[in-house]
């Protein structure tokens, strides 16, 4: 008896607005001969030309599956299966969502040895950027290089923001095409084409709850497309079909000791700075009440019941609003200093844990704090 799965009821479909419907389809599924947590499937078909709107529908499809799990601190497991039209290759912006994926045979990150400096990955993303937009090496502008490190960089926040922890199945090639990375004139003698095996559909899953341990073969065990291409008399289609079969694991989560450690310290830290704060306020308001009434007993100030228009304030006056400026942007660096040191070092797991208390990502309570 397989286990079935029907839609979850508790979780409606999320299609996004109208515009995207085509891009991305996601829905969460329960088992219904089980007690296990509901699964999200999403269905995608990514931009083919431009890279900053296929990372934009990544992210679009992941926010869907969040709103899945808002009720709890992990998200649910997720499948994200379709055609990426891209490769998920090593520098590219897309391959930043999955990044932080354990290091193995499945995922398209460079293994130990493979990349031992900046440089080496600064070659990698040169490289992805010419070919995402078709044009040779030597064309890459500063300014292309500029943008692509930009995108690549708020995909990499995006990830660590939300403590997605994503992967990639080990699949084959599934599109046998012309080599857009090759010259026109690239041709053999006889005037044959210059084919070049694809990856571009994908299943991309949360690795941390699901494991991949069966996948079809593709390209890799269909010699006459790799050597004719797609479509072709046997294989009416472009792309070659994908299946997959994940095993699905509990999410990891924090014992109840640590747990409730790490909230009982949060507590202490924002108790601690909500009275430092406090304290400056009700410091400065004082020494502002004080100031008022010298000023005014040395009648350096007149008090009119109606002033018929707004005074300069006397020079000690300014320059207590210019030291209270001070204080308190002094006060605001000093805190967000301590809330990063707070949330640095912390396990995917804390984070989760941090950012479900807070309601917020951490980097957004490290910038601002929590409302009073």
């Amino acid at each position: 008896n397989r286990n079935k799965w029907v839609p979850d009821s508790c979780n409606k479909q999320s299609n996004g607005d109208d515009e995207h419907t085509n891009t991305c389809i996601t829905q969460a599924f329960r088992s219904v001969d089980s007690d296990d947590a509901s699964i999200v499937i999403s269905s995608i078909h990514l931009d083919a030309s431009r890279e900053e709107k296929r990372c934009a529908q990544i992210q679009r499809c992941l926010g869907q599956t969040a709103s899945f799990s808002s009720h709890l601190p992990y998200a649910l497991p997720l499948i994200i299966a379709g055609d990426y039209n891209c490769e998920l290759s090593i520098g590219s912006c897309v391959s930043a969502f999955i990044k932080n994926a354990p290091d193995d045979s499945t995922s398209s990150q460079p293994k130990e040895g493979e990349e031992d400096s900046k440089c080496g990955m600064e070659e990698h993303k040169l490289r992805e950027c010419a070919s995402a937009l078709r044009i040779p090496l030597t064309s890459v502008t500063p300014d292309n290089v500029k943008q692509w490190d930009s995108l690549y960089d708020d995909v990499e926040t995006y990830v660590y923001d939300n403590c997605w922890v994503l992967k990639r199945a080990n699949t084959g090639p599934t599109r046998m095409a012309l080599d857009h990375d090759e010259s026109n004139d690239n041709t053999t003698e006889s005037n044959e084409l210059c084919l070049k095996p694809w990856k571009l559909d994908h299943f991309v899953y949360t690795s941390n709850t699901l494991e991949a341990i069966k996948y079809w073969s593709t390209l890799e065990d269909d010699a006459e497309s790799f050597k004719t291409g797609l479509p072709n008399e046997r294989v009416p289609t472009d792309h070659l079909p994908l299946a997959a079969m994940f095993k699905i694991h509990p999410h990891p989560q924090l014992d109840q000791g640590p747990r409730k450690q790490l909230l009982a310290s949060l507590e202490e830290l924002e108790l601690k700075q909500n009275a430092d704060t406090r304290s400056t306020v009700a410091a400065i308001d004082k020494e502002k009440i004080d100031l008022e009434e010298k000023l005014q007993s040395q009648e350096l100030v007149k008090v009119e019941e109606k002033p018929k228009r707004k005074k300069k304030p006397h020079p000690e006056m300014i320059q207590h609003i210019r030291q209270s400026r001070a204080l308190k942007k002094q006060l605001k660096q000093t805190q967000t200093k301590e809330r990063e040191q707070f949330v640095s070092g912390r396990c995917v797991l804390e984070r989760m844990e941090l950012q479900h208390a807070l309601e917020m990502t951490c980097n957004e309570w490290i910038e601002k704090g929590r409302a009073k």
